[in-house]
């Protein structure tokens, strides 16, 4: 297994390049066509003198043109930083030397001037020549996208050629008795043949070895490029047959094939153009996959697997070739001609060469025959090993545990230094930059680090890639997240190769290993790690599955309980909010959950918190601000929907420090701006990400639900909230929606219960004291009225008089006590004093007129009246209502005071508000206790209850004056210690006049 790392590559180059490309073909075909057309003119003019200069010249010239083009594409794999090994360079400079070999046969011919007609001449241009197959031998070996070739199967081929040689020599030496040339002997007759098959053969060679490269070639395009490699080699063998032809055929003074010399030239050219369309080829497979070099890896092997028995005659063909050639030798030997024959010999020459190969043939493979033994013995107990070792790890169903134990299996069973195991956090949704990767690292040095990061990044591109790769860290630490980066800084290794983890054609993640010395050859270990790979894909598949049917366990759990509540026993809202925020936290794995409640003023109120402490939400509540419904419906175009609240920028660019935190946000966002009040306070926590979800009732926001994760200090990995998390929010929102609203109607339900109560209370203390009150006065009326009727004639007149002055008292107190009821309803449906019955009053003039109407009972009662009141107060109210208000509060005064015990008007600036004047009557009964003075203002109550107490009253005196001070803007209390002879004085504050 060998891969390149991953890197950008300049496309404007590519671009230029492809041109360049692209040009080259269209001088290739103009080249081609030019000499075709020399070539026809020259074939008829034969007689011309120096008519063999042209071709020779043409052949070095496009030979040294593919020679440039085949070096042009090694300089650029040379050269371009994306390119990290030397393999293609290789194999297209040896291609330009070859290309060089085959120009160089029309350099020696040009320079000869006349045809060579000796032996060594001849030897030499050919000695050239083949030089062209080495190199053009040594460049396929080593052309980009294929395998190497086992040492036995280039046996086989060389068995393969050697035999076709042999039969080829039998048949033109022996059997067919071909006239000589004129003025050509026998034996150089032969050594001229001999040249010439050698050639041929060398031609054949090549083409038999690029025929089995494209067996083992994996990529469709380098299978393309080679086939023009191989058209190339075609017109090559056809230039050598004709060239060899002429050698063997005509004298030296007869003038070459011309035809001979245009497949020359279309070879060269076609070689030269099959390296730059190789070239292009690895760059288009870089853009696409994202590799710039297309090797064989586990895909390719497996697509050419269902080829091989279909390529398997070319490296078996020389099993039948060796039988015949075997055969004819022994037909020669027996029947035909004597041994001592000089073609005969060469035929045996070359059996025993063939025989020599097999042998050596047959060692090669009794050797990769044992290799691959011990290598299937080492690869059995190296796979029962890594069954073990998953074994072991099956029982590991939570991904934390399981992903520590898989990178400690690396590093102490399989002896690497560093281990990385890159998960996606959203298994079961379509890989794209905005995935999770959970990624756990572990070396000797430093214990397993976590991280969780998002983007598209260079570990994303690796995981989408589905391919193994090694990835060196000097190209590509700048486009790792700062932790990793630093933690890969620590270990000191210079890359890492990683091995996809795919289960049933998902991709789950990457694993990736690393260490300083290699025990092992890289083929073995890449196999093992391979198989490893693969055996971990089951146990994390499982791993996640177990961890989504734990989450959805957990969150069906929650709505479960939130579905209790809903048929529970009437609950508080602020319980129920309490139990929503505890479920919202388990259900959605939230470290903070704060629930809004919607009040009349437009705002949004926190009513219960969760949070990762221990701490009572009572005592977080004020923490926690409120919110203006217009800000919120701010923040999104759909206010009634969940939505993601992006906080702050992302935690890899904050700052390590709390206080970092806090100057990281801008002036704005400062937490005293209103606007950025949640943001500041959720940034304060280290939550960058936040779900916002409202509670809608009848298509009214009715509440709000915030989740939260917080991200600790220090921490290296980001489990913020993000869209793909909305989901779960909605539907238990919905659910607490429903359960809230619940509580809520049950709420009003129990508060009108409630004041169904009250107002059945208060109708009985009416009755009680209707009965009492009302009957009291119209007893006495009754009885003066009766008295007068049965005894008018026999009364005196002035006691007639007074029998009827008492009736008339009676009769006014009804009529107090029915006015009294009647003021008390009248204010509960007004609820307000019109603003225009609102006046500047002096306090000292409306306290002069009370003290007047209170005289006569001042008098009676032997008081004494206080009123220290400075001429200088003024206060805004409704005259007669404030008249009407110190009327009650005075004659309450004076009816629970003892007679000669002294009242006590005042007034005086307010010490809470600095714009309100208090007034306050004070005086000296009994007291009203602490206990009861909250109830002192409510209708229809008494403290002197007692039906037969000498005090009457409608219980509305108070409760009226409550009413009209607040309709003016004003309250009233009373302060009390309920001592006996510590009395009571009431205060009723008003707003002050200038």
């Amino acid at each position: 297994m060998k891969t390149i790392a991953v890197e950008h590559i300049d496309l404007a180059s590519m671009q230029k390049r492809y041109r360049y490309s692209v040009m080259a073909l269209i001088f290739a075909i103009f080249l081609v066509v030019i000499s075709g057309i020399s070539l026809v003119l020259m074939s008829m003019q034969l007689d011309l003198p120096g008519d063999d200069l042209l071709p020779h010249i043409t052949v070095f010239i496009t030979a040294c043109v593919g020679a440039f083009w085949a070096f042009q594409a090694s300089h650029w794999a040379r050269s371009d930083p994306h390119f990290l090994d030397t393999r293609s360079h290789n194999a297209w400079l040896f291609i330009t030397f070859g290309l060089l070999a085959l120009g160089a046969r029309g350099l020696v011919e040009n320079t000869m001037f006349d045809p060579p007609t000796g032996h060594f001449l001849l030897l030499l241009r050919y000695a050239i020549f083949c030089l062209f197959y080495p190199c053009l031998f040594i460049g396929i070996r080593l052309l980009p996208g294929t395998s190497p070739l086992r040492a036995s199967m280039i046996v086989d081929t060389l068995i393969t050629t050697c035999c076709l040689a042999g039969i080829f020599w039998y048949f033109f030496t022996i059997t067919l008795n071909l006239p000589l040339p004129v003025g050509i002997g026998f034996s150089d007759w032969l050594f001229r043949l001999r040249l010439a098959l050698l050639s041929i053969s060398g031609d054949v060679f090549l083409l038999l070895v690029l025929l089995l490269y494209l067996q083992h070639c994996a990529n469709l395009h380098i299978r393309r490029s080679i086939w023009i490699l191989g058209g190339g080699l075609v017109f090559t063998i056809l230039g050598d047959i004709g060239c060899s032809w002429h050698d063997i055929s005509f004298t030296p003074s007869v003038p070459e094939n011309l035809w001979a010399n245009l497949a020359w030239i279309i070879g060269a050219l076609l070689i030269g153009l099959s390296t730059l369309y190789q070239y292009n080829i690895q760059v288009r497979a870089y853009v696409q996959s994202g590799e710039n070099a297309a090797t064989v890896g586990q895909e390719g092997a497996i697509a050419i697997r269902g080829q091989r028995l279909h390529w398997f005659h070319v490296q078996s063909m020389y099993v039948p070739l060796a039988f015949i050639l075997g055969g004819l030798c022994i037909i020669e030997v027996m029947y035909l001609h004597w041994v001592n024959n000089e073609a005969v010999n060469s035929l045996f020459v070359l059996s025993s060469v063939v025989g020599m190969l097999i042998v050596t043939r047959h060692l090669f493979a009794t050797r990769e025959n044992e290799a691959l033994l011990r290598e299937r013995d080492q690869r059995l107990q190296e796979a029962e090993q890594v069954r073990y070792l998953v074994t072991q790890l099956s029982d590991i169903l939570e991904l934390d545990a399981l992903r520590e134990r898989i990178l400690n299996v690396l590093i102490t069973q399989f002896g690497f230094t560093s281990a990385m195991v890159v998960l996606l956090e959203e298994y079961d949704q379509p890989l794209s930059e905005h995935s999770h990767l959970i990624v756990s690292t572990g070396s000797r040095l430093v214990n397993t680090l976590n991280y969780r990061i998002a983007g598209d990044t260079i570990l994303y591109r690796l995981v989408a890639d589905r391919k193994e790769c090694e990835l060196l860290w000097n190209v590509h630490a700048n486009e790792l997240p700062s932790e990793l980066r630093h933690w890969q800084e620590r270990q000191h290794i210079p890359s890492m190769h990683f091995f996809p983890i795919i289960y049933q054609g998902k991709i789950l993640g990457s694993l990736g290993v690393a260490r300083h010395v290699l025990s092992r050859s890289d083929a073995l270990m890449a196999s093992i790690i391979r198989s490893y790979a693969d055996q971990i894909a089951i146990v994390i598949e499982h791993a996640y599955l177990y961890q989504d049917v734990q989450g959805r366990e957990k969150f069906a759990r929650a709505m479960v309980n939130i579905s209790t509540i809903l048929n529970a026993a009437a609950m508080e809202p602020i319980e129920i909010s309490q139990l929503i925020c505890a479920e919202g936290s388990n259900a959605l794995h939230a470290d903070y959950v704060a629930f809004y409640t919607r009040r009349a003023e437009g705002l949004l109120e926190p009513l219960a918190v969760t949070m990762p402490d221990q701490l009572e939400s009572s005592d977080l509540l004020t923490d926690w601000p409120t919110l203006r419904i217009a800000e919120y419906e701010q923040e999104t175009a759909q206010p009634l929907h969940p939505f993601l609240l992006e906080v702050g920028p992302s935690r890899r660019t904050q700052p390590s420090s709390e206080s970092g935190a806090q100057t990281a946000l801008s002036r704005d966002q400062q937490p005293g701006s209103r606007q950025f009040a949640l943001r500041a306070k959720l940034i304060r926590h280290r939550i960058y990400t936040a779900i916002l979800a409202p509670l809608v009732t009848g298509g009214r926001l009715n509440g709000l639900l915030i989740f939260a994760r917080s991200v600790p200090l220090g921490s290296n990995s980001d489990l913020s909230f993000d869209e793909a998390d909305i989901a779960n929010a909605q539907d238990f929102v919905e659910q607490a929606s429903v359960a809230f609203t619940n509580a809520q109607l049950y709420q009003s339900l129990s508060s009108a219960n409630e004041q169904l109560k009250e107002l059945d209370k208060m109708k009985d203390q009416f009755m009680i004291t209707a009965s009492h009150e009302l009957r009291t006065p119209l007893t006495a009326v009754q009885g003066y009225i009766e008295l007068i009727a049965q005894y008018d004639e026999v009364l005196p007149k002035e006691q007639r008089q007074e029998f009827l002055q008492r009736a008339q008292m009676g009769c006014e107190e009804l009529a107090i006590l029915l006015h009294n009821v009647m003021d008390a309803s009248r204010i509960e449906a007004e609820a307000a004093i019109k603003p225009a019955l609102i006046k500047r009053v002096s306090v000292k003039n409306m306290l002069d007129k009370v003290m007047i109407m209170i005289e006569p009972q001042v008098t009676h009662d032997q008081r004494q009246v206080i009123c220290d009141v400075s001429p200088q107060f003024y206060v805004y109210a409704d005259p007669l209502r404030l008249h009407q208000v110190l009327m009650n509060i005075s004659t309450n005064a004076l009816k629970y005071s003892p007679a000669g015990t002294p009242i006590t008007f005042s007034a005086a600036y307010s010490t809470e508000q600095e714009t309100a004047v208090v007034i306050s009557v004070t005086d000296k009964g009994k007291g009203i206790a602490p206990q009861d003075q909250p109830r002192l203002f409510q209708r229809f109550y008494r403290l002197e209850s007692d039906m037969n107490s000498p005090v009457r009253g409608s219980g509305l005196g108070l409760y009226i004056s409550r009413r009209l001070i607040e309709a003016m803007g004003g309250k009233i209390w009373i302060e009390s210690r309920g001592i006996p002879g510590g009395g009571s004085t009431f205060h009723i504050l008003l707003p002050m006049a200038r």
